[in-house]
């Protein structure tokens, strides 16, 4: 008898699921017949149910129900709004009912007599607001969410299976790669192709067991639009799409929250009240369409409304008297950084606090849940014609798209949704700072702090940046940075598994896989990284702007650089003129006159901080500086660090290259003037010529693989005929270099070095090769 009560239990939650949204669609249109049979049917299956199971209240509910709806599909009544907010009332009775058994606790006391009353005919109908309280005995969240639970199999029970599946497929893998290695027998091709095939379909499988139709979720959807805009005196209908979309069930149940949540939003801010949207010219019901549908790995649900939009200005305001930025900073944003600024945690546009809204707890949490499930939340919005929010959601949190890498002996995992680019730092194209403890790269003309992933897990060596590889990560706010690894391995689908509590205490992991080959790896949680370091936060939602001069200048933390002078005194510069940290060869810098001149990157720029060049060094630290045109470079013996800079500048008279002095650590820094360096030295930079480089004339492989790469690199790559001089000639293994040749660079056909030519390259060493490249160019610069 248990396990019969059991089936009834949870033939009746799904049932209930489903049956709600009918009953608001068989509402709006009472002359659809397939919706009230569809309604009949449940009370009929739940009055028969009690019967056998000895449940008299339920079934007096359930025959009072089918009798109210049983006339009207002989056509005896007509369904009323009343009518329906009583069949409501009634199954949301039931519903508790069904939760109470199922816990084994006695039914909810009284209350029936109301709910049979309102379906009986000819009689006066009680008000909806008394029957929804009737109705209502605080267990429907209860129901919902035990009832999402399970599928009529436990939870558990297809969890493990799919684990089992998943470690039977890596075992597949392995298997796979050691018949490869070692010469597969063809008598066991044909079986372990057979087995392979078997595995696959097996996996689908399970995989299926695990996904559910958005319907399950669609379902309650139309009720809550229903009771919610009855509540707010609105007219509102949801038009639902893609129901028949599968995504995995744990995904669903992430989802349920923050979708409620949106459309709570769109009915309360977005959709106007009847007699403002008849004077807009619009309809006076309001449509809340949701839909969903599949592209690529992930499912994209949008809901639009036809609403009034968000309005940009309002926006601005709210976020001025809320503090979350200054009224200068409010009129640079563009469209897409103010409509970002809902997502600020306690932002909110309600002008007084209500059941509905005006808590600041809003978009932020939806943005926050949805990030933790790898997805992402964007919004658009036009001012009088309604508002759509797109969330990204993937299929599975059980497998995920990545990136395998390596730093020292360990191989770890990076989530391919965040990575935006790899570069590496032998490119002409990036350059490396150190400023005090912190790294930063110079990319595609934008600052971009960088993490050194041996120093983030505290490895005994670090990264070494000159031969590093960096993979740029985008955070969902926008924030950009860089981690240096050492390799970049390969793609892999990660089949994530929970971590050990050890590991999970660390916070900076997301999940533990097993690659093909069977070994152990741990994926890295990026937003988690990102936050521990201080490269983005949960407040973070837009761009810094600069104020404009007529606004007043809010306080703000500024930051020098601290650096050993020429002349062996400590000064500062303001972080704020300082574009790039060099390291110019001295053979790079002349005097001309009473200038100092430096060539960098191609640029002839002047060079402060210095009076003549130095013979005892090979080169120097030069700190380019610009301020929006004009750029310098200040010369620096060593940098020692990035402090913030007190409010207490001290000013000093007879010195006029310094601002004043400060205090740092106890020692007395002074404070470059950089107002008076570019009054005297400022000034647009000279471009130099792109070095050149000749190749093999007429040789195929120097022509489709070489030249691409010198280009890549910076050269200029001279062609048959070209009279101008090569800065650097590549020659292919033995052969002569031709006339008018710069520095020779050797390339060999074979990976073993030769004995006539111990210095050459290997022509398929692309790093070895763009090293040699930009120490020839530095040599010759």
């Amino acid at each position: 008898m248990d396990d019969l009560l059991a089936d009834f239990v949870a033939e009746t939650r799904e049932m209930l699921q489903a049956i709600e949204g009918e009953i608001v669609a068989w509402e709006a249109d009472p002359a659809d017949r397939e919706r009230l049979d569809a309604i009949f049917r449940f009370v009929h299956t739940v009055k028969g149910n009690c019967g056998f199971f000895d449940f008299p209240r339920l079934e007096k509910l359930s025959h009072a129900a089918e009798s109210a709806l049983s006339e009207v599909r002989a056509g005896q009544r007509k369904a009323s709004s009343g009518l329906v907010s009583g069949v409501l009332a009634v199954i949301d009775r039931i519903g508790d009912m069904v939760e109470a058994i199922d816990a084994g606790e006695p039914l909810p006391e009284g209350g029936d007599e109301l709910l049979v009353a309102a379906l009986e005919p000819n009689g006066e109908e009680p008000d909806s607001e008394a029957l929804r309280s009737e109705g209502e005995t605080g267990q429907r969240a209860a129901r919902a969410a035990s009832g999402t639970r399970s599928i009529r199999l436990p939870v558990e029970l297809l969890d493990r299976m799919m684990v089992g599946v998943s470690d039977m497929v890596l075992a597949r893998n392995e298997l796979a790669r050691r018949l490869r290695e070692q010469g597969a027998d063809p008598a066991l091709e044909a079986p372990f192709e057979r087995l392979s095939s078997i595995l696959d379909s097996v996996r689908e499988g399970a995989t299926r067991m695990r996904m559910q139709r958005l319907e399950h979720l669609f379902g309650t959807l139309p009720r809550m639009v229903r009771d919610l805009s009855a509540e707010l005196g609105k007219q509102v209908m949801i038009d639902l799409d893609g129901g028949d979309v599968e995504l995995d069930r744990e995904m669903i149940e992430s989802v349920r929250d923050p979708l409620t949540h949106i459309l709570r939003n769109a009915i309360d801010h977005g959709i106007e009240p009847p007699s403002e949207r008849i004077a807009a010219g619009k309809r006076e019901i309001g449509t809340i369409t949701v839909s969903a549908r599949r592209t690529g790995n992930r499912i994209v649900v949008a809901v639009s409304d036809d609403g009034r939009g968000i309005a940009l200005d309002r926006l601005r305001e709210k976020a001025v008297a809320a503090g979350i930025l200054g009224q200068a900073e409010a009129a640079a944003l563009g469209e897409e950084a103010t409509l970002d600024l809902i997502f600020a945690p306690g932002f909110s546009t309600a002008d007084a606090v209500s059941q509905v809204s005006g808590r600041g707890v809003g978009m932020d949490v939806v943005r926050a849940n949805i990030e933790r499930i790898g997805g992402s939340v964007t919004v658009s919005s036009k001012a009088g014609q309604g508002t759509i929010v797109y969330l990204y959601v993937p299929l599975t949190l059980s497998i995920v798209e990545g990136l395998t890498v390596r730093v020292g002996e360990h191989t770890l995992g990076l989530p391919r949704s965040y990575i935006v680019e790899i570069a590496r730092s032998v490119s002409r194209a990036i350059s490396v700072d150190r400023l005090g403890d912190g790294i930063f790269l110079t990319f595609r003309d934008q600052r971009v702090p960088c993490l050194d992933l041996a120093e983030v897990l505290d490895l005994d060596a670090p990264v070494d940046l000159e031969r590093a590889t960096f993979v740029f990560l985008r955070l969902v706010s926008g924030d950009l940075f860089a981690l240096a690894v050492d390799r970049v391995l390969d793609n892999e689908d990660f089949v994530l598994k929970p971590l050990p509590p050890a590991l999970e205490e660390i916070g900076l992991f997301g999940g533990t896989a097993l690659l093909d080959d069977g070994q152990p790896i741990l994926k890295l949680d990026v937003p988690a990284l990102a936050e521990r370091h201080g490269l983005a936060g949960p407040g973070r939602v837009r761009a810094k702007v600069e104020e404009p001069a007529q606004a007043p200048i809010q306080a703000q933390a500024q930051h020098i650089v601290v650096f050993e002078g020429f002349d062996g005194r400590r000064l500062g510069l303001r972080m704020q003129p300082i574009r790039h940290i060099h390291t110019v060869p001295v053979s790079a810098i002349e005097r001309t006159g009473s200038a100092m001149l430096a060539n960098v990157d191609g640029a002839i720029l002047p060079l402060t901080g210095i009076d003549a060049v130095p013979q005892e060094r090979e080169t120097i630290i030069a700190l380019r500086l610009s301020d929006g045109e004009a750029e310098l470079l200040h010369a620096a013996r060593a940098i020692v660090d990035t402090v913030e800079l007190g409010e207490d500048v001290v000013p000093l008279d007879g010195d006029n290259a310094l601002e004043g002095s400060v205090l740092v650590e106890g020692r007395i820094v002074g404070l470059v003037d950089t107002h008076r360096l570019f009054a005297r030295h400022g000034r647009r930079a000279v471009t130099t010529r792109r070095p050149t480089c000749r190749i093999p004339a007429g040789d195929a492989w120097a022509t489709g693989f070489l030249a691409p790469l010198l280009q890549g690199a910076g050269y200029d790559v001279l062609g048959d005929g070209d009279p101008r001089p090569a800065d650097v000639a590549v020659v292919l293994d033995e052969s002569a270099p031709g006339a008018a040749a710069g520095r020779i660079l050797r390339l060999r056909s074979r990976p073993e070095p030769s004995n006539d030519a111990p210095d050459s390259i290997y022509r398929y060493d692309r790093d070895g090769l763009l090293s040699a490249l930009a120490g020839t160019h530095a040599k010759g610069a």
